[in-house]
């Protein structure tokens, strides 16, 4: 072969190979990560990392909130004028198994947990108009949630439900109170939740000026304190203090960004960047500087979804304790998380 024919050649081929090794991944729609309100979840961070597996990311507390294969369908202002917000498709492998504190969605029957006077069960839990009709839900701890939020949907006209809430098991329901306001049913209502405690109750009741008393879809949620640390026997939730996030080359990837704010004021910082792995697969790489002396900074991995595995590699460890899953960091550096799911 001529020589100069063969410098060529061997020089496309190198260009070509460059070429390939660079190629960004396919991401599961452009731009592949943005905000939104996701399953009245505000401001979340969403990221389709491959068109069958996409992530959200809670900024309020700095955790991986949810991860399934399906896609979004897009609901809300934005997308269609609507007042309902967006959620996901297909399988869910993971969701945070403490987003959610209280869900109760199917009105044939009366939630276990709860307890009911006058109630009728059906298509909706309907208020009698008996005296003393009510629909108390179980005990609830709020110490470790942040933004609690009470969601509820109350079908039909002229509908205004009482709800009270009590921070001393039931025993007095003094603590907060509302009254349900007429909306479009498909709205519902939402309302921030203004006491925590470790003995909280919500009390549904029928008011006398309505002339209809339904429930339906109750959820309550908030950001659950998913971080650690404790130095010397004392344990702390730090504050997520979010700082965005970074991406690399449009769609190589992604850095989120975030301190953890301590008690004394000190900040760790935290980096992390996920990727899809095959299959229902993803890879998270931590970066951790400003962890003080003999302190362990642990991160909460339990979720709800499909079975889990995990593998884990340079400045942490798994630890199992009290049937809770923590990925540890005793000291700065950088660690890579594996988590594999298995449909």
């Amino acid at each position: 072969m001529n020589s100069s024919i063969h410098w060529m050649l061997a020089g496309w081929l190198a260009v070509s190979t460059s070429a390939a090794q660079a190629e960004a991944p396919e991401r599961g729609r452009d731009p592949w990560a943005f905000r939104m309100i996701l399953e009245n979840k505000t401001r979340m961070l969403v990221l389709a990392l491959r068109p069958d597996l996409w992530a959200a990311y809670n900024p309020a507390n700095g955790t991986l909130h949810k991860v399934w294969s399906g896609g979004i369908q897009f609901h809300g202002k934005v997308y269609d004028f609507g007042q309902q917000n967006s959620s996901t498709q297909g399988v869910t492998y993971y969701l945070l198994e403490d987003a959610f504190l209280l869900t109760a969605r199917d009105e044939s029957v009366i939630p276990v947990g709860w307890t009911a006077s006058g109630i009728i069960t059906g298509s909706a839990w309907s208020f009698s108009s008996s005296p003393g009709t009510t629909m108390i839900s179980p005990t609830v701890d709020l110490r470790r949630h942040d933004q609690v939020t009470l969601a509820y949907q109350t079908p039909g006209a002229n509908n205004r439900l009482w709800v009270d809430v009590s921070t001393d098991g039931g025993s007095s329901w003094t603590a907060q109170s509302w009254m349900s306001i007429d909306g479009a049913v498909a709205d519902g209502h939402q309302k921030r939740v203004a006491v925590t405690g470790d003995q909280v109750k919500f009390r549904f009741r029928r008011n006398a000026t309505g002339s209809t008393a339904t429930l339906a879809d109750v959820t309550l949620f908030g950001d659950y304190q998913a971080w650690s640390l404790e130095v010397a026997g004392q344990l702390e939730h730090p504050r997520v203090d979010w700082r965005g996030y970074r991406l690399i080359d449009s769609t190589e990837g992604i850095v989120i960004l975030y301190d953890l704010v301590l008690e004394s004021g000190a900040r760790v910082a935290v980096e992390e960047s996920p990727e899809a792995l095959e299959g229902a697969s993803l890879e998270r790489r931590f970066t951790v500087t400003g962890l003080p002396t003999e302190a362990r900074l642990s991160l909460e991995l339990d979720g709800v979804g499909v079975p889990v595995t995990h593998e884990v590699s340079g400045d942490a460890a798994l630890r199992s304790e009290l049937d809770e899953t923590y990925l540890d960091f005793s000291n700065d550096g950088e660690a890579r998380l594996e988590t594999h799911w298995t449909p």
